[in-house]
């Protein structure tokens, strides 16, 4: 069964005695939710009427000792005192599961809707879930049921890695059943990334079309010139985006943004000076802290501030049937020139999309070249001199490999 494509399930307050309403929901809470905008984020839910409890989530919140800040917010956005409630961030209630609950000392119907503010849920560690993989990687394995060992794991460190290493840091509530895979979609979409299932059956999770960090063990692949035939090469203005903002801080309760895009704008002048303004608004439901959002709208520019080359081509060595869209691969063309005027070798390609035309012998292949190149390294041993002549850290490869 595809589990990313069933609903997410959610705890519903019925599971209890005496709900107030019995059709809600009890939500999932990820990430820093008491951080950007103003009053309550989203309401709490009556599960018992007669001992006054509510609860805050379907599942533990952090740890109050690990400083998670919980806050009550009455009907009319204000805060709602301590000291008319008793909270537990992990409560077996009923005997029926973990959830985080909030009971009052008299009847607090007046009172509703109950809004909360509260840091979501931990990990095995205790830490807050927050890099953008491991709310995903949660969703699908702790909530959904996937197998643990049905996401790749070594896609998955480089993605977390990534994300760890650009600051993101993803803050949500998921308020009612929705297909598990659109929300993965959705959430890592924001953060600049995709998925996608792998020829092993298993999931693989990546960040930027860009080639990042990669390593070279990350080329999965070399294109052969004289092998390649039907070779096409554009690029798209429509794709290009020079100044971009984003709107943060979702308000579940408000259903709309409470930040931005002023404070988020990324530009890139001299591609405005060259291609004119090609502006573009980000909503980001899972982003709630300005920095984050930012670095968002700051590497989109950085990726697409330029028109990025799309080559189409087909291949006659089925070599190749190794790759898989999102592999990084290395492409030389000698009449095809980069960015520095310079003939096209050892270009790092994305894969896009693989067609195979077994019948034909042939592979059709859609790659997007990410504007880099593959680099020679230079030991600072005093084996090379300092005299210009090489750039450490940035001299192509023309090797032929």
């Amino acid at each position: 069964m595809d589990t990313l494509g069933l609903d997410i399930p959610l705890v519903s307050a019925g599971r209890y005695e005496r709900p107030r309403r019995a059709g809600q929901w009890l939500p999932l809470v990820y990430g820093a939710m008491h951080l950007g905008g103003e009053g309550g984020l989203w309401p709490a839910v009556c599960i018992d009427t007669a001992e006054h409890v509510y609860a805050l989530a379907g599942h533990a919140l952090l740890e109050l000792e690990a400083g998670n800040q919980v806050t009550l917010y009455d009907r009319e956005g204000e805060p709602i005192p301590e000291a008319d409630y008793t909270l537990n961030p992990a409560h077996d209630y009923q005997g029926r599961g973990v959830i985080a609950t909030a009971t009052f000392a008299a009847e607090a119907k007046d009172k509703e809707p109950i809004t909360v503010r509260a840091a979501g849920k931990a990990g095995a560690t205790g830490e807050l879930l927050q890099n953008p993989l491991e709310v995903v990687r949660d969703i699908l394995v702790e909530v959904c049921g996937l197998a643990p060992e049905s996401i790749e794991p070594s896609a998955y460190s480089r993605a977390w890695a990534r994300a760890q290493e650009l600051g993101y840091r993803a803050a949500g509530v998921i308020a009612r059943p929705q297909p598990a895979g659109r929300l993965v979609t959705a959430v890592l979409g924001e953060f600049l990334g995709s998925w996608w299932q792998g020829a092993d059956g298993r999931y693989k999770f990546f960040l930027d079309l860009g080639p990042g960090t990669a390593g070279e063990g990350e080329l999965a692949y070399c294109f052969r010139e004289e092998h390649l035939s039907s070779v096409t090469a554009g690029a798209n203005l429509r794709d290009l985006c020079n100044q971009v903002g984003a709107r943060y801080a979702y308000s579940p309760r408000l259903k709309d943004c409470e930040a931005g895009p002023e404070d988020t704008l990324a530009r890139d002048p001299a591609s405005i000076g060259l291609y004119g303004l090609r502006p573009r608004t980000l909503e980001l439901k899972w982003v709630r802290e300005g920095a984050v959002a930012r670095r968002i709208c700051t590497r989109l520019v950085d990726l697409l501030a330029r028109p990025r080359r799309v080559i189409t081509c087909q291949e006659d060595a089925l070599a190749g049937m190794v790759l898989e869209k999102g592999d990084l691969a290395l492409l030389s063309l000698s009449w095809l020139y980069d960015a520095a005027g310079q003939p096209l070798v050892n270009q790092i390609v994305r894969v896009m999309s693989i067609e195979p035309q077994l019948d034909q012998g042939l592979v059709r292949y859609t790659l997007w070249d990410t504007g880099y190149y593959k680099t020679l390294a230079y030991p600072a041993d005093g084996t090379w001199p300092a005299d210009g002549s090489r750039r450490a850290g940035g001299e192509k490869d023309t090797r032929e490999y």
